[in-house]
């Protein structure tokens, strides 16, 4: 930004200097140049606007390790950062039991310093894997010899809806 040129030999001094941090608009920048040969040449002043556009934040989010179906969205995997002070909003939300499969999650944050920082988005993958249900079976209580198993001994549940099949058969 501070390039400014002259084909007389001599020296640029700029306002505001090298390394200023400038606030988002379009401030004016302004080049003194000053001649070496001050005996046929004048000081010269050239202004230019720039353009200072909002920050984008960044936002760190690493995969987060898969889970099995069932698991409830949480803080475990809800959980981006970012070097700028604001705040973020997931979807889906915390809560929410997912699909199995490869859902992509996806934060939004909103920084606090809204003059100088856009709103900044990241998305990630979640692994969600089958989970096994729960059988409740209790010991039957014996038999005697020559008795078919039936309903009594084969009678195991689950709270996951399907069907059961028995080794040996009823």
């Amino acid at each position: 930004q501070l390039n400014a040129t002259s084909p007389v030999l001599g020296s640029f001094a700029y306002l505001p200097a090298a390394g200023t941090i400038l606030p988002v608009g379009t401030p004016t920048l302004t080049a003194t140049f000053t001649p070496t040969d001050t005996a046929d040449y004048t000081t010269a002043t050239a202004t230019v606007t720039l353009t200072v556009n909002k920050a984008t934040p960044t936002i760190t989010w690493a995969a987060p390790a898969a889970i099995t179906y069932g698991t409830a969205l949480s803080g475990a995997q809800l959980n981006a950062t970012s070097p700028v002070l604001g705040s973020f909003a997931y979807s889906p939300i915390a809560g929410t039991i997912l699909p199995v499969g490869t859902p992509t999650l996806t934060a939004t944050f909103t920084p606090t310093d809204t003059a100088d920082y856009t709103t900044a988005t990241a998305t990630v993958t979640l692994t969600v894997n089958k989970a096994t249900p729960t059988i409740t079976w209790p010991a039957p209580a014996a038999i005697t010899y020559g008795t078919a198993l039936g309903a009594t001994q084969l009678d195991a549940t689950s709270p996951v809806l399907g069907s059961f099949a028995y080794l040996p058969a009823a």
